[in-house]
């Protein structure tokens, strides 16, 4: 979905334009695709290619940061080459090459070598790419494991920029982002892609080398700013070597204990044994998507009650904000792009697979992380018994000059690779690049701890998520510097920053830091010290000495520093509790682990504050707060789903035996007091006052939640429901949709209407006489942006909670608008369930809601076909649909008359849709389609109110009105078109009256409405921006613009029409005026669109 507006866009691309240094960029990518075209050009005179040679191509499009020019080159001198072409291609390379990031990919075309000669060659051979398309359709066929459009495109862009684009993460995330492309990644699908780019190309103004469109989503990443919203770092990045899956979840110990569960039956989804450690999995929980985690132990089994499980662990992080597994996900999900080859997520119908474990696509995953806000950091893991956290010190580089680029970007990283004199120090070694990944890391590990590969090793394979990092420069005979002090929040990966020339990286939260420069240190202490190697260890006692020194010179507080490590304050601090009040708690209680019942004889139970991997739990701060005599409610998860009691906190956090664990752990104590009546779910989240409740919004999902006293009181509350566990406050939400909203019409500022104080007066009258309202006039009136408008409006009222926008169409059934049976997921379609569709959905989802409706088009669809069972319910009357869920479906009308015993009912009743006297219908329709589409009967048309949105007068006495155009006017089109984007100006000043005419002359024809002239003034000035000739421009504006109205009209209608947009002197109010358009041009498109001639011109 495009997240911005065109407008912006543009405005967008127009700073980019301004500020990118093109002539810069264009030089490095010309030198590269010199480089690449002479080394495709050597390898292809030698008759073929292996592996080795194909991964050299593709090394060299790689930037100079993932891969180093010296390795380039010595890639380049192992080929079996012409000696003359290699001299020539290492001198390039010196001058840099390359623009992709990331690590060296293998190309693994082996048993497929010659068809990627062929490709290879066809590529350097030809440049029409009637040629060059079908051998890269032969290659992408073969779908050969590990070579997708990340490794392909950029070889065919630097052989070809302005032909073939570079496809990969961030130009797919981008070409969705703004221009509304989604794309797979998957070489199957490279040359659909491509036209994707192309189009994109020609809609806007890029240059055509397609490297100024890549540098465009390069350049927008770096800003501190894109479209006004503060820019933010991708929520989350997966492995290129991880396998990626969805779960579907309903055990909520799964995700509190943070683990997958499935028994060893042999079924494919129940194969946790596939799972290797660094795959990733998104988890879907009662049709939300909560969280992504990635594996950190292979699968294990056991035994409960007679049957084996698997078990793997998982490191699960939560969204900010639950992504709903709702219809439009499971739609776009669902697309061929997305899919994988068997086990998907989603089925053939389009359906979610209620299988357990499925597979899940890269592009799918990267689709999915678009549709999150945030995710929250893994808990920092903690020993329960109190040790403390692992401490490493590392080096920001020689003089600590890369400690700025780890402050700006919470990282902290190491310039030693695995390789780090591999073939000096090992023997029978000559070339690092024939030693498999394994192998590498095996030497590597094997190497001491203070050799540049075993600190590659330790920082890549050691550091963990919690551990404690501390940014320093160890001196012989000058005092350490410390720079600052963190804890690690995402192990390595790598990722270049353009400030350093490292890659390999982990994420740290800096907690303590000491400005630029930095803190010289001395500490005297027998305990292992600051160390001059770039990465090593340091022992935790030397690190209290070390806090004591800081707390002298650094101005922080020492217990802040020991807490890193130690989870504790020092032992001057014996601060007293102050009593603040009771505090007031949710407790969430897993029945399959312990029920409350299980405590309810005045019993307690010790609720720990770790699970069993150390890890705190969720909102961890309300143990850390719960004191003494703090109230407590009791909520039983699955299959309960209900507040079942309520107790007493009877000791805060403090350490205890617990059966699951093998030494004391901290946690809490609570005391039961009293059974309550049952508070379900759906009670819950039906009351208004509950929306921001903590335990409400995490859906439960954790287990000791705060509540504010207004909340706890509230929930006790819900146990005296008036009927059937409806609450109160459900019955006054409802009750304030019953009366209409006093909708106050305001026309848009980029709107312009002659008569707009009519149009307000009828727009309102309608709505606040209960009438729905159907918007006729001329296409480009802008009927569709002021129906949104009124709903957006209607919005802001406490009756309306948002409003839903569709355009008809002729397929259009009861099925699309009411809804129908449908196989159900969970036993193989065996059972057909009813599905309610877009109007009920107005009505009711998984509560009742009054959401507005707006149909364009309207009578594009079949009126009685499409809406016949809702004429009823229009009128205002209740009316039984031919559907049956636990009870018939039912569209029931409400007034203000109706009782709350009634509302009860309605709320608790699944199977009725309220229809609210507040609830609207807007619609629209072109004029002219009154007599080419579907007739609308007097029986549907009696229920709506009609206002024509229409065009003014385009003529005076004084011949045509070019006023209406004038863009110094005081209020007119040109006025509300210049309040949207008053760059259009220049363009309106100089081009006012012709258009003015043009617009006459094509509606004494075929009436048109002020958002096509609109249409054609941008269409001018974008013409203006690439060169071309102002009686070029118009002609082409009418062409592409106006041409396409011009459809159904009789031939001599149209020829008529097109005979006077070359008239001369046409009087207007500023004098005559002569419409200099391509008279010839415009017969000829004509014939093409039409089939019609002008020989009687001749």
């Amino acid at each position: 979905m495009v997240a911005t507006s065109s407008e912006d866009i543009e405005d967008l691309i127009d700073r980019y334009r301004d500020k990118h240094d093109w002539e810069r960029d264009k030089a490095h990518v010309q030198n590269t695709s010199k480089v690449i075209r002479q080394l495709v050009q050597a390898i292809v005179e030698t008759g073929s290619v292996d592996e080795y040679a194909m991964r050299t191509v593709y090394n060299l499009c790689q930037n100079d940061d993932a891969l180093q020019p010296e390795n380039k080159k010595e890639r380049i001198d192992n080929l079996d080459i012409d000696s003359t072409a290699k001299s020539e291609i290492k001198e390039r390379i010196d001058e840099g090459t390359g623009i992709v990031g990331k690590g060296t990919y293998s190309v693994p075309i082996e048993g497929h070598e010659e068809e990627a000669f062929n490709l290879l060659s066809t590529a350097i051979r030809s440049d029409n790419r009637d040629e060059i398309d079908p051998a890269i359709e032969e290659f992408a066929n073969l779908e050969i494991e590990g070579i997708q459009n990340g490794i392909i495109s950029p070889i065919l862009y630097f052989l070809h920029p302005t032909k073939y684009p570079i496809s990969n993460h961030r130009s797919r995330t981008g070409m969705q982002k703004f221009f509304g492309y989604e794309m797979s990644g998957r070489l199957t699908s490279y040359l659909t892609e491509v036209e994707k780019f192309h189009e994109v190309r020609a809609d806007y103004p890029f240059k055509n080398d397609f490297r100024h469109l890549d540098s465009f989503f390069n350049w927008v990443e770096e800003q501190e700013s894109v479209l006004g919203e503060q820019s933010t770092k991708p929520v989350a990045e997966i492995s290129d070597d991880a396998n990626l899956y969805w779960v579907n979840q309903h055990n909520p110990p799964e995700i509190e204990e943070e683990y997958l569960r499935a028994k060893t039956d042999g079924l494919w989804h129940h194969n946790l044994d596939k799972l290797s450690i660094g795959d990733v999995v998104f988890h879907n929980f009662d049709n939300e998507l909560i969280g992504i985690s990635t594996v950190i132990e292979n699968a294990e089994t056991y035994t409960s009650r007679d049957e084996e499980y698997y078990r793997v662990e998982v490191d699960l992080r939560s969204f900010g904000e639950p992504v709903p597994v709702d219809d439009d996900l499971k739609k776009r999900l669902g697309q061929d792009q997305y899919r994988t080859e068997k086990y998907y997520s989603i089925d053939k119908n389009g359906n979610l697979n209620e299988a357990y474990l499925a597979n899940l696509s890269r592009s799918a995953a990267e689709f999915l992380l678009s549709q999150v806000d945030s995710i929250e950091e893994s808990e920092t893991p903690v020993e329960t018994s109190g040790s403390p956290r692992r401490i490493w010190q590392i080096t920001p580089a020689r003089g600590g000059e890369y400690w700025g680029t780890w402050m700006q970007h919470g990282i902290a990283s190491i310039g030693y690779g695995l390789d780090h004199k591999v073939t000096n120090d090992v023997a029978d070694i000559d070339d690092v690049d024939e030693l498999s990944d394994g192998e590498l890391v095996e030497i590597a590990a094997e190497a001491g701890d203070n050799h540049g590969r075993g600190m590659a090793y330790r920082f890549q394979y050691e550091i963990d998520e919690g551990d404690v990092i501390i940014a320093k420069q160890g001196r012989t005979s000058e005092s350490d510097i410390i720079y600052g002090i963190g804890i690690v929040t995402a192990a390595h990966r790598e990722k270049s920053y353009p400030e350093i020339n490292h890659s390999d990286v982990v994420s740290v939260d800096w907690k303590v830091t000491f400005g630029e420069s930095g803190v010289d240190i001395d500490v005297g202490s027998d305990s292992d010290s600051i160390k001059t190697y770039t990465l090593d260890t340091l022992d935790p006692e030397y690190y209290r000495d070390l806090t004591s020194e800081l707390a002298d010179k650094g101005d922080v507080d020492r217990d802040e520093l020991l807490a890193l490590v130690f989870d504790e304050l020092s032992q001057d601090d014996e601060g007293e509790t102050t009593d603040e009040g009771t505090n007031h708690y949710w407790i969430s209680a897993n029945p399959s682990i312990w029920k409350v019942e299980s405590i309810e004889d005045g019993d307690e139970v010790f609720y720990t504050a770790y699970n069993r991997k150390g890890n705190k739990r969720r909102i961890f701060g309300a143990f850390e707060e719960a004191s003494p005599g703090d109230k407590v409610l009791f909520y039983e998860s699955q299959p309960v789903q209900a507040i079942v009691a309520e107790g007493t906190i009877r000791e805060g956090l403090h350490k205890d035996e617990h059966e699951e664990y093998d030494e004391p752990v901290d946690g809490i104590t609570i005391e039961y007091s009293r059974a309550m009546e049952t508070i379900s779910w759906d009670q819950l989240t039906a009351v208004p006052d509950l929306e921001d409740a903590s335990p409400i919004r995490n859906r439960a999902q954790g287990s000791l939640f705060p509540l504010t006293e207004d909340e706890f009181e509230t929930i006790l509350a819900l146990e005296d429901p008036i009927e059937d566990g409806v609450s109160q406050d459900a019955i006054n939400q409802l009750k304030t949709k019953l009366t209409s909203p006093e909708v106050d019409v305001s026309i848009p500022n980029s709107l312009y209407f002659d008569d707009a104080d009519r149009l307000r007066r009828e727009i309102e009258a309608s709505l606040r006489s209960g009438k729905h309202l159907i918007f006729t006039g001329p296409p480009g009136t802008g009927k569709t942006k002021l129906a949104k408008a009124i709903c957006e409006s209607a919005t802001t009222h406490e009756q309306v909670d948002d409003y839903r926008f569709t355009t008809a169409t002729s397929e259009w059934t009861a099925f699309d608008t009411i809804g129908g049976y449908v196989p159900s997921t969970g036993d193989g379609g065996q059972e057909l369930l009813f599905e309610p569709r877009l109007f009920l959905k107005c009505f009711r989802q998984d509560r009742v809601v009054n959401e507005w409706l707006i149909i364009d088009e309207i009578n594009r669809s079949d009126i009685d076909k499409a809406f016949g069972q809702l004429f009823s319910v229009l009128s205002g009357d209740s009316t039984e649909l031919p559907y049956e869920r636990d009870r018939t479906v039912e569209l029931r009308s409400l007034s203000n008359s109706t009782t709350d015993e009634e509302l009860a009912e309605i709320i608790g009743n699944p199977d009725a849709f309220p229809v609210t006297p507040s609830w609207r219908l807007i619609a629209t329709m072109n004029t002219y389609d009154k007599t080419s589409l579907y007739e609308m009967s007097y029986a549907f048309m009696r229920r709506f109110n009609f206002v024509h949105v229409g065009v003014p007068p385009l003529t005076t006495d004084d011949g045509v009105r070019t006023s209406l155009l004038d863009p110094d006017g005081t209020d007119n089109y040109a006025t509300a078109w210049l309040a949207d984007d008053e760059s259009l100006r220049p363009i309106l000043a100089d081009v006012y009256p012709v258009v003015a005419v043009l617009w006459q002359r094509i509606n004494e024809h075929r009436v048109i409405g002020p958002s096509i002239v609109y249409d054609i003034i941008r269409y001018l000035g974008s013409y203006d921006d690439a060169g071309g000739s102002r009686k070029d421009a118009l002609t082409s504006a009418v062409v592409s613009l106006v041409y396409p109205q011009l459809e159904g009209m009789r031939p001599e209608q149209q020829k008529q029409l097109i005979r006077s947009l070359t008239d001369q002197n046409v009087a207007t109010e500023n004098g005559p005026v002569t419409l200099d358009l391509d008279k010839s041009l415009l017969q000829q498109k004509a014939a093409d669109f039409f089939g019609i001639t002008f020989d009687d011109d001749a």
